[in-house]
């Protein structure tokens, strides 16, 4: 079984037959690892609880966590990943997926009261990202780096207060990490987010529908202007709606520039550094 998109999550997947069904297990042998793939579990299962409209979750069969790692064993969902889905979608299905990402969001908003998140959390997440970008051999230091991460620290430390909807989030929702069937569509790969906001998960959307991100990590040929006319609407619908919330208007965009710099730590690829740089540059510099 080819594994279409890649990743850099550290977990292996395998799909293995039993019988006659089809079963997908992910593991880990790492301790630190280990935890948070536990975490990703009890995340999905929680969502299972929620009864998403529109979106369903791979049923969790059994779960093993010991010194030795972890591992998740769960249903395979016969599917199509974004991007095959996106090959032969017409408007009516693209409509119909913008209108469920949407209910979505506003059903993890109806259990996300406003809170106020204290600036430390904020700040501490980008120290902790200045510091991995810093030590990160792949990545030139150079001007283009010293502007983006001056402009990224002015935007996000002057801040004083930040005041999102906190509760619930799927923690990495970008659209490699929803599968597509006829009826319906399944979240996969969940994680724990340093702010458990829907306003991540809005962040994490726009990740692709905005900055194309989940394309460059796609290893089969493409049309890459039927996916930018795609996802040039789904990123204006988006957009469009939830500009109706102060909470996004004030807080999208420094977390989206820290999003991408969480992104970019870990790039390895000079093109994939070229086009996070462009794209945070393009940002910062609409403040």
């Amino acid at each position: 079984m080819e594994l279409i998109v890649k990743g850099h999550s550290g977990f292996s997947i395998d799909i293995v037959r039993e019988g006659t069904n089809l079963y997908v297990y992910k593991r880990c042998s790492d301790a630190d690892k280990a935890e948070r793939l536990m975490r990703q579990a009890a995340k999905q299962e929680q969502a299972t609880g929620f009864h998403y409209s529109g979106f369903q979750t791979p049923h969790i069969i059994a779960t093993e966590h010991n010194a030795n790692g972890a591992s998740i064993k769960m249903d395979y969902i016969y599917s199509r990943n974004f991007m095959e889905y996106f090959e032969s979608a017409g408007f009516e299905q693209i409509d119909y997926f913008i209108q469920t990402l949407i209910r979505f969001i506003e059903e993890e908003l109806a259990h996300s009261p406003i809170q106020v998140i204290p600036v430390e959390i904020v700040n501490s997440k980008f120290l902790s990202v200045k510091k991995t970008i810093a030590s990160n051999a792949h990545i030139r230091k150079d001007n283009t780096l010293s502007s983006i991460m001056e402009k990224a620290e002015r935007l996000l430390t002057g801040i004083t207060e930040w005041r999102l909807p906190v509760g619930i989030c799927h923690g990495d929702l970008t659209f490699s990490n929803i599968l597509f069937t006829a009826n319906t569509y399944y979240l996969i790969d969940f994680l724990d987010s340093f702010i458990e906001s829907p306003l991540m998960d809005i962040v994490k959307l726009r990740q692709d529908s905005a900055h194309i991100w989940s394309a460059k990590l796609y290893t089969k040929p493409y049309d890459p202007i039927r996916l930018g006319i795609i996802s040039r609407k789904i990123d204006t619908e988006l957009e469009t709606y939830f500009q109706q919330y102060n909470w996004y208007n004030a807080y999208y965009l420094p977390l989206q520039v820290l999003n991408l710099l969480r992104v970019l730590q870990y790039a390895t690829e000079d093109a994939i550094v070229d086009d996070l740089e462009t794209e945070l540059t393009t940002l910062l510099y609409a403040v």
